[in-house]
């Protein structure tokens, strides 16, 4: 770390809100300022440490937990990298599962912010928010000289700012229809932007995804000269066990709810294989049976009351929530706190969640993004659902704090302000 770094102090949250100040930047897609930015802090390409980088359009948050929770069992020093948090800014830069702490963040962040204001007149012009906290989480694996971290994308994957590794192996959990406006309007121009992450030879695990968005990636990855490793060909799951090119794991059992997580604990094993860090198979499986992370069908309950938290916010997310709730709580019609950030697609993701709610009650996210929830509300009416507007998820909260069942769901940015409000 440049030494000239050093005379501007911070405690935990005045280096949240200079860290907060640069949402003013905006949002940018792109890797020549984020490059750029790291070699001046010394943290070039990263850093030193083996990356997993995990993409998808649903499932790299579970993903990229089970390949630190994997790592992590063996006794591998593991980073891992989160987007977005729930509970605590905190939990977007871990190590061996836990987050970086009030203290580290707060030191780390003095080179990162004095770093950021000298680009601000250079040709870069000055780093987002988002290219800040990845060049912190850079900054701190290196520092605690990690040897493994598992990387997930923030927003696509070949401009994203997390894309200036060079990694041991890329994961390629899903496709689907989100963010049309950034990464394209079909399955196949997303795929593309989203095997943006595949470097030449590195290997690529990629998972049970559609006809054109399958062949989209296999094209980039034929260019790259990546050995490709499928689910469903070379990555197969059967009951409690995954086979991959190079050995069996038995006994399966994804702590986190929902069958579409053996198909993410099945990447998960076989990402940590490619990277070559499969030293204990079985410490591996154990990883996979002990991964928590806030915010994916997070059960929380209390005598009389069930509450699920669950950031889904698009149409395929939607679908695996239902499914799951209608596996596990075949019998109840749950009330659904909601709110959604713009650039979703709000009718496919309520019609799916549809079948499994008794009553949908639209609130406002506490973020600039936030979908108006007057007019969401109407939108839910209008396609006939029962939905009921509130001014604050507070006053939701209050609303359904006797009720028996409660689903918190549209938006990662909600949860956290949902579980505080019911008392959890």
């Amino acid at each position: 770390m440049p030494s000239s770094y050093s005379h501007l102090t911070f405690d935990y949250p005045s280096a949240v809100a200079a860290l907060s100040h640069m949402q003013l930047r905006g949002w940018r897609l792109g890797l020549d300022r984020m490059q750029a930015f790291c070699e001046s802090l010394g943290v070039a390409n990263g850093g030193s440490a083996k990356f997993l980088h995990v993409a998808g359009t649903n499932g790299k948050g579970s993903t990229t937990a089970m390949v630190q929770s994997a790592l992590t069992q063996q006794g591998v020093r593991a980073g891992g990298y989160f987007s977005p948090y729930v509970y605590s800014l905190r939990e977007r830069v871990q190590l061996n599962g836990e987050p970086i702490s009030e203290e580290d963040f707060a030191r780390l962040m003095a080179p990162i912010v004095e770093g950021a204001d000298e680009f601000v007149d250079s040709r870069f012009g000055g780093p987002t928010e988002f290219e800040a906290k990845t060049a912190l989480g850079f900054l701190y694996w290196a520092e605690k000289q990690c040897e493994a971290v598992a990387l997930e994308v923030g927003l696509g994957g070949r401009l994203d700012a997390t894309n200036i590794v060079d990694p041991a192996v890329s994961v390629i959990v899903s496709i689907g229809m989100d963010h049309m406006h950034l990464l394209g309007n079909t399955l196949d121009l997303i795929a593309t932007e989203k095997a943006g992450i595949i470097k030449p030879g590195r290997p690529v695990v990629v998972g049970d995804l559609k006809p054109s968005a399958m062949e989209a990636v296999l094209h980039v990855a034929a260019e790259k000269g990546a050995p490709v490793w499928r689910f469903g060909q070379e990555i197969v799951v059967e009951g409690d066990s995954v086979s991959t090119p190079g050995r069996s794991y038995h006994g399966v059992r994804p702590s986190l709810l929902g069958d579409h997580q053996m198909h993410n604990a099945a990447l998960a094993l076989a990402a940590v294989e490619a990277a070559g860090l499969d030293r204990n198979p079985g410490a591996m499986v154990e990883g996979i049976r002990n991964t928590a992370l806030p915010g994916r069908m997070e059960r929380r309950s209390r005598p009389g009351q069930t509450l699920i938290l669950d950031g889904a916010h698009n149409v395929d997310a939607a679908e695996s929530v239902a499914a799951a709730l209608q596996k596990h709580y075949p019998d109840v019609r749950w009330q659904v706190m909601t709110g959604m950030l713009n650039g979703h697609d709000p009718e496919p993701f309520y019609q799916a969640l549809a079948p499994v709610v008794e009553q949908f009650h639209v609130v406002p996210v506490a973020d600039p993004r936030s979908r108006d929830s007057a007019e969401l509300a109407a939108t839910l009416n209008g396609m006939g659902l029962n939905a009921v507007h509130h001014g604050s998820v507070k006053d939701a909260s209050q609303k359904l704090s006797d009720s028996s069942h409660v689903l918190g769901t549209g938006s990662f940015y909600l949860l956290g302000c949902v579980a505080y409000h019911l008392g959890y």
